[in-house]
């Protein structure tokens, strides 16, 4: 590389032609303010072009006119130092300006070439921090490295004021094409859910399903996930149980083959059981089902794999299980640990765009009521669950505690205690354990609870 080359890489990426312009334009044709586009006084190269900028802003915010004697008199009056060609090098920009219609042109190359330097910012600070990484480790670090690439890639998304007019109009279309059928939520393929959940899971939620131990939540979940899979794409991270079992498992649901069968031995002469082999496989051929077993992930792995995941093949729903077996929180006492897993998945389910579904424990005290129902009190190890959770869903099996009664066979209470936009209610489910598959439930529930458990009604607190 000569010297010319290395000079000019040395010089970050502008254009003065394009301030010039897009300065003496806007002094010379006020209305071109509709015509900047994401263009702010930030993305000027030369600090004196942005305080020009900004100057030309206020007047016309007013109501004032922008030109240039107007924009001098303003500057001098508020002190502002350029020396005493200040008038003259207004005046050369303005003389020389596009057209009002050239304005939005040169605007946009400001913008890139302002997008272009923050590359080269970022890259320096990437650099810096990986040479000096102040305790972090490489994860820690690329992680951080992802999140400022991100960060700029979005810094050109601007959330502006709007009238309620304008947003009604979009809410006013977003029911005519729920009524037609045609939504943005994620069905979870099981209609009664659906149902209260006002179509199904969106992006940027953080879902919570939590119960007692053997009580549904993973083969819930993972039928869920199986069904979303046929249309979108799903990533477990399966802590507790290892990828083959999932795979098992998931056979099973598909192929309509009990599991004992599946993860045992098939008789060469079953043919049933073979023929539902067959057609499990071919209906998993097409599903969009990833599987992480790593055992007690950390957050920031979790999240790494995740971006790169969404990154190669597309990532609409992640599945958690469970939250509990997660390590690396901050904190030293549990509660703060889980607390900060929580958070730290529902900020990725916003930072992604996805719906993020954890499953959680419950606590024993379910099982010393009457009715052995559990409540939203009962979720272990961090209140923050709760908190962050923007649906939370307890899953209830009362033949867990009935084994003798035939009524309670597969019954199955899905239990939504918690809803930001929508209802409270149950949803009543039969529950096929061998091939873990959840349906509606016909009839009537099979008996009253003892006791009312608290939590139903509208709405619900954060």
């Amino acid at each position: 590389m000569n010297m010319n080359d290395q000079q000019h890489l040395a010089v970050p990426p502008h254009s003065i032609e394009a301030e010039h312009a897009v300065l003496g334009g806007l002094m010379r044709f006020n209305e071109g303010f509709d015509r900047l586009g994401d263009l702010q006084g930030k993305h000027f190269y030369r600090a004196d072009h942005g305080e020009i900028f900004a100057e030309i802003v206020r007047l016309v915010s007013k109501g004032g006119s922008a030109d240039v004697i107007t924009v001098l008199a303003a500057m001098q009056a508020r002190g502002a130092v350029f020396g005493a060609d200040l008038g003259v090098y207004l005046n050369q920009m303005a003389q020389s300006a596009p057209s009002a219609s050239g304005i939005a042109a040169q605007a946009k190359v400001i913008v890139d070439r302002a997008l272009l330097r923050g590359v080269i910012h970022i890259g320096d600070k990437m650099a810096g921090l990986a040479h000096q990484p102040l305790g972090k480790s490489g994860d820690q670090v690329l992680d951080q490295a992802q999140s400022w690439i991100t960060a700029l890639a979005e810094r050109r998304v601007r959330n502006e004021p709007r009238m309620i007019r304008t947003v009604l109009a979009e809410f006013v279309d977003g029911v005519s094409q729920r009524s037609e059928g045609q939504d943005s939520a994620i069905s979870t393929g099981i209609e009664e859910l659906d149902r209260l959940l006002n179509g199904g899971f969106r992006p940027q939620q953080l879902i919570i399903i939590a119960g007692r131990p053997s009580m549904g939540k993973t083969a819930l979940s993972s039928d869920i996930g199986l069904n979303i899979s046929e249309q979108h794409s799903v990533l477990m991270f399966s802590m507790e149980v290892g990828s083959q079992e999932v795979a098992g498992r998931a056979l099973a649901n598909r192929g309509q083959v009990p599991l004992s069968k599946v993860m045992g031995r098939i008789d060469q002469n079953d043919k049933s059981a073979w023929d539902g082999v067959t057609h499990g496989c071919i209906r998993l051929d097409d599903v969009r089902f990833a599987i992480d077993d790593t055992p007690a992930i950390t957050l920031l792995e979790l999240r790494m794999k995740a971006k790169a995941w969404k990154r190669k093949h597309g990532l609409d729903v992640i599945i958690v299980d469970y939250i509990g077996l997660m390590s690396g929180g901050d904190g030293d006492k549990r509660t703060d640990q889980v607390g900060s897993y929580s958070r730290g998945l529902k900020a990725l389910a916003k930072e992604l765009g996805v719906t993020v579904i954890a499953l959680a424990q419950l606590s024993r005290k379910s099982e010393e009521r009457p009715d052995k129902r559990p409540i939203l009190s009962d979720l272990r190890d961090s209140g923050e669950i709760e908190q962050d959770g923007d649906v939370v869903m307890l899953v209830h099996r009362p033949e867990m505690h009935k084994p003798d009664a035939p009524e309670l066979r597969g019954y199955t209470e899905v239990l939504i205690r918690k809803q930001r936009s929508g209802a409270l209610g149950d949803v009543h489910l039969m529950f096929d354990g061998p091939t873990a598959k959840f349906t509606r439930w016909i009839g009537p529930p099979p008996a009253a609870p003892e006791t009312k458990s608290s939590g139903g009604g509208f709405g619900s607190k954060r």
